[in-house]
């Protein structure tokens, strides 16, 4: 032990003595350790660490799906959810839930948060109970059950101040007053994995007797196996389930194994999705910079150790062996390391806590994600096999015969041409992984590049949105419509605005609906598409105008079409126009079912399609209702608004909070942004890993320009009596630039031909990252080749410079 301590205050001796070296080295691994242990943060988080209810690898989501309309994931009905708790025997419980939103009264404003209605099994299914209060009683849960609700830990805290006695009070949930019986713990996360908590729970009280329709597909399904069973087990008893009820044809739209089959998924494994390859990604990524860290430094230390071999020569001659010169290196490299990873864990806090505030809402459990005891043990990890591979660095100079070599020679400088060799194979290391990085990079930024350009079919810029939601006790169908067209009038009054207008779903990203919609004329084919319309979107006179769609044939909504004895209308886009009709349709109709007898709408008019289904994907079939005909039927009690100015939207927002508490002063104003803003949100995930992969790559070429200009200098260094003899026998400038530029282009030609085919296999892993791009995109790859020559070219340009200013009679002295 005693000699290790002294070899540590030898190791701290040295570094302090070569404080430029010490200083470049930890950085240069702080950083790698630094971007890892943020990064495998996020992956423990996502992948690693189990979801927080009890016994989580026992919880199934359960989906439905309609292969023929390439629904994957679908929700289930009512009626669905009871037929498999009646039936299915595999498991312990099962329970659904449909998102909502709900304003909660406080002392202050109202609030706005998000909320669920489940059933009552569905708090049983996650196994995790309430902290404070109970969870809700058979009674609560029947048709027309008390109003009471279950509320999170953060609103407690947030909206009531953590008060001791919320339970048996009553608040105000869209202007109803409601019963708190329970208060969830702090570690409850509902909806399992994503970001927008439910604070809100309240009961589904639906009649079992009277479920309602087969075809309303809204609930969200968690299940939970019996001990002893798994998702093989219900898989299969749910197919045979499935095709003994086809078989008995009980009723009208059943779960069947072809045409409407029941999917089931491992929880954790559906909560991931399509986030495990970003993470994944993003951990390869940090992965290569920490390789490439590790071999700059190793480089350095290679060659610090040539440079050192006199005192090596010294040591051996004086009896220390080879043993003891390599836990001298192994003292060194652990006090390099040590100081490296405080760096490197401050440098991970900052950046998670930067890297959290632009994490997209598609990355999973975002709000569990810290620094815990499994990172730390990964870091110390890291560190311990740098602080061995930092100990084999110099050792490869150690070889008895270098070591007499250098005793016979200790007044000459040799040059270790082993040692170069080394560093030269080194160097092209870490070109060839900054190459795939680099390249992985070019390929994110180039698909978010062409994703901004595509066009989503209405002008963003100018526009301003917001959503209400209007209590269902206070506001009645006529009185929905009548508020919708008083706060469109004044609206549309205040300065600076050119129009304003209702609208039911917001372009470019919305929740598809698949509603049947039954299509006059149309012979459905088993090839052909069924009648079914992916969104449908109810909205005001001058929605169109606001948002500046453009009209491809007939027209829009008219103040024409707003009477009781109006001719029924509809306008539809481009897209459900080709899908259902050859020619124009206008003049056809369309019956979208809302009553019976048939209620048929002609359609006036064709609009570009706006896309619904993200920026990423073709715009659905979508099929426009008047808001002002459709009251009758019921409007929804979501309501967003459009405002276009001429103006920055942005300053609008007081003036809209004014117009709605204008028109009511207890509904809260939420989701108010530009739609510019809304589009950007749409594509925050590309937008996330190109910024993350572009800042690694980017390191990667800074550590790529320092490992080149390292071997470069060190090469002109050892090389400049060979130079100056050069130079005495007349070799021009120009001749010695040329030396030094080809040692160090080969190294780049080598490096970057093996990155090349590493980037080749690797970057198909992220093809269905990529929008419009291919893996092997041959801009990209022909980008980063150029820009790592410019690197290289950079790189060598001081030690060449340096090389051509060698006085010849100097370097002749030089030994």
């Amino acid at each position: 032990m005693e000699t290790f301590l002294q070899d540590l205050r030898y190791a701290l001796r040295m570094l302090r003595k070569n404080l430029g070296f010490t200083v470049v080295a930890v950085i240069t691994l702080a950083l790698g350790i630094g971007a890892n242990t943020a990064i495998f943060s996020v992956v423990n988080s996502v992948l690693l660490r189990p979801l927080p209810f009890r016994e989580p690898r026992q919880l199934v989501r359960v989906y439905s799906e309609f292969p023929t309309m390439k629904l994957n994931k679908f929700w289930l009905s009512p009626p669905e959810l009871l037929d498999i708790q009646k039936e299915a025997k595999s498991w312990e419980a099962i329970g659904g839930w449909a998102p909502s939103g709900q304003n909660v009264g406080t002392d202050a404003e109202p609030l706005r948060v998000t909320s669920a209605v489940i059933t009552r099994g569905l708090i049983d299914t996650l196994g995790v109970q309430p902290e404070l209060g109970r969870n809700f009683s058979a009674e609560e849960d029947r048709n027309g059950g008390p109003r009471v609700a279950l509320i999170s830990h953060g609103l407690w805290q947030r909206a009531f101040g953590g008060e001791s006695g919320i339970i048996g009070k009553q608040i105000q949930v869209n202007s109803q007053a409601t019963t708190v019986i329970g208060v969830m713990p702090p570690s409850f996360a509902f909806p399992p994995g994503s970001n927008d908590q439910v604070e809100v729970l309240l009961p589904f009280q639906f009649d079992p007797a009277n479920p309602g329709s087969r075809g309303s597909h809204f609930l969200s399904v968690i299940g939970r196996l019996k001990p002893g069973a798994n998702i093989d087990q219900a898989r299969s008893e749910m197919s045979s389930l499935m095709a003994g009820w086809k078989s008995e044809n009980r009723a009208q739209h059943l779960l069947n194994p072809t045409g409407h089959p029941v999917v089931m998924l491992p929880l954790h494994e559906d909560v991931v999705g399509s986030a495990r390859l970003a993470v994944l990604m993003l951990m390869g990524a940090v992965g290569f910079v920490l390789l490439i860290a590790c071999v700059n430094v190793a480089n350095l230390l290679l060659a610090r150790a040539e440079a050192r071999h006199r005192e090596f020569a010294v040591r051996l001659a004086l009896g220390a062996g080879v043993k003891r010169m390599v836990r001298q290196f192994v003292a060194e490299g652990l006090v390099l390391v040590c100081f490296a990873v405080l760096l490197g864990i401050v440098l991970a806090y900052f950046g998670l806590k930067l890297l959290l505030l632009f994490a997209p809402d598609s990355v999973p459990r975002t709000g569990e994600i810290h620094v815990d005891l499994r990172v730390l043990a990964f870091t110390l990890g890291l560190s311990t096999l740098a602080v061995f591979v930092f100990a084999l660095a110099p050792l490869a100079q150690i070889r008895e015969h270098n070591l007499a070599n250098w005793i016979r020679g200790a007044g000459q400088r040799a040059i270790a041409v082993g040692g170069q060799t080394l560093r030269k194979a080194l160097v092209v290391t870490e070109i060839a992984l900054a190459v795939v990085l680099v390249i992985g990079s070019g390929l994110m930024i180039r698909a978010f590049w062409k994703l901004q350009k595509v066009n989503v079919g209405f002008e963003p810029d100018g526009v301003m949105s917001f959503s209400v939601n209007l209590p269902a006790s206070n506001y009645d169908n006529p009185n929905r419509l009548r508020f919708a067209n008083t706060l469109q009038q004044r609206l549309a009054a205040l300065p600076g605005v050119q129009s304003a207008a209702l609208a039911g779903g917001l372009p470019p990203l919305r929740r598809i609906n698949a509603n049947d919609t039954e299509i006059e004329g149309y012979q459905p084919t088993p090839e052909g598409p069924a009648q079914n319309v992916d969104y449908w979107n109810v909205v005001g006179n001058d929605y169109f105008k606001t948002m500046k769609i453009r009209t491809l044939e007939g027209r829009t909504f008219e103040p024409l079409d707003d009477g009781d004895k109006a001719q029924r209308v509809v306008v539809v886009n481009e897209a459900l126009a080709k899908r259902f009709w050859k020619g124009s349709p206008i003049g056809r109709r369309v019956n979208p079912g809302f009553a019976n007898p048939k209620v048929w709408a002609t359609i006036v008019g064709v609009v570009e399609d706006t896309k619904n289904a993200g920026m990423d994907k073709p715009a659905g079939p979508e099929l426009y209702f008047s808001a002002a005909q459709i009251a009758q039927f019921g409007l929804s009690t979501n309501m967003n608004f459009l405002v276009r100015t001429q103006g920055d939207p942005q300053a609008l927002s007081a003036s809209i909070r004014g117009a709605v508490r204008e028109v009511d002063a207890n509904l809260p104003v939420y989701g108010l942004r530009s739609m510019s803003e809304v589009v950007e949100r749409s594509m925050v995930q590309p937008r996330f890993l190109s910024l993350l992969l572009a800042t690694f790559a980017g390191i990667a070429l800074f550590l790529a320009a320092i490992g080149i200009y390292g071997v470069m200098a060190y090469s002109v260094a050892q090389r400049t009596q060979e130079i100056g003899v050069r130079m005495a026998l007349g070799a021009q400038r120009v001749h010695v630039l040329r030396l030094v530029f080809s040692q160090g282009f080969l190294l780049l030609i080598i490096g970057t031909a093996i990155g090349l085919g590493g980037a080749f296999a690797l970057t198909r892993l992220m093809k269905s990252l990529l929008f419009e791009v291919t893996a092997t995109d041959p801009l990209t790859y022909l980008s980063v080749v150029g820009l790592l020559a410019v690197v290289a070219l950079l790189a060598c340009y001081v030690p060449a410079r340096r090389a051509t200013k060698v006085n010849p009679l100097v370097a002749l002295r030089y030994e």
